[in-house]
């Protein structure tokens, strides 16, 4: 490994341990702060360490590949072709006749062998 790499490999690792301790500190900012500060600025307290561990950590490499990744995620989501409200309806419709056809088939069955069992053994 050469200079370069061991340097950027140490630069990498302290800016994680960075980007950690930041969201440790929103954290314990949130815990320490309980009873003196009102809730909206403990979570804006956590928010914050949060966002800054996330901005830290996007300085890395790991952290571009992570945020390409769901940059590109995002393109995939918004080709999703959601079924409209009729489509759903009767799908539903349909889903619920063929749970009744089978509960039904299934308790002619067992009322079948319940009767067949009584008529050997009974």
């Amino acid at each position: 490994m050469s200079q370069a790499e061991a340097s950027n490999s140490i630069g990498e690792k302290l800016r994680w341990w960075l980007a950690i301790a930041a969201v440790i500190g929103g954290v314990v900012g949130n815990l320490y702060f309980e009873d003196e500060l009102a809730t909206v600025l403990r979570v804006l307290i956590l928010i914050g360490g949060v966002v800054v561990g996330a901005l830290i950590a996007s300085t890395t490499q790991k952290g571009r590949n992570f945020f390409a990744f769901v940059r590109s995620s995002n393109i995939e989501r918004q080709k999703i072709v959601w079924p409209t409200r009729n489509e759903t309806l009767q799908t539903t419709l349909i889903v619920i006749v063929v749970v009744i056809i089978i509960g039904l088939f299934l308790s002619l069955v067992d009322f079948f062998f319940s009767w067949l069992v009584g008529y050997f053994f009974g």
